[in-house]
């Protein structure tokens, strides 16, 4: 008798793929561009631009000096909402230029 396998989901099917090959942390990144708006709202993301991840760090454009000192101190909500929203576990800071 053989036995069979429970059917999979394709969306775990496809994480466990992209795991293997080491895109899933690329994937994740990804989608805090994407997600921007809903990770620091619309007043934040009216004002800067999630420029992408490089070496753990996420680098945001803001306009200001000003801008960048207020949004600073919401760094750490922030980091938490990325990993909320994303499940994206990469991002260690976050650089405001």
């Amino acid at each position: 008798m053989t036995s069979r396998k429970e059917p999979q989901k394709l969306g775990s099917i496809l994480e466990g793929v992209l795991s293997q090959r080491g895109y899933l942390s690329v994937c994740r990144e990804g989608q805090i561009r994407e997600r921007w708006t809903q990770i620091v709202g619309e007043r934040v993301a009216a004002v800067s631009e999630c420029r992408g991840v490089e070496n753990g760090i996420l680098y945001v454009r803001v306009p200001s000096a000003a801008w960048r000192q207020e949004i600073s101190f919401l760094k750490q909500r922030i980091l938490s909402r990325i990993r909320t929203e994303t499940q994206c576990r990469t991002v260690k800071d976050i650089v405001f230029c």
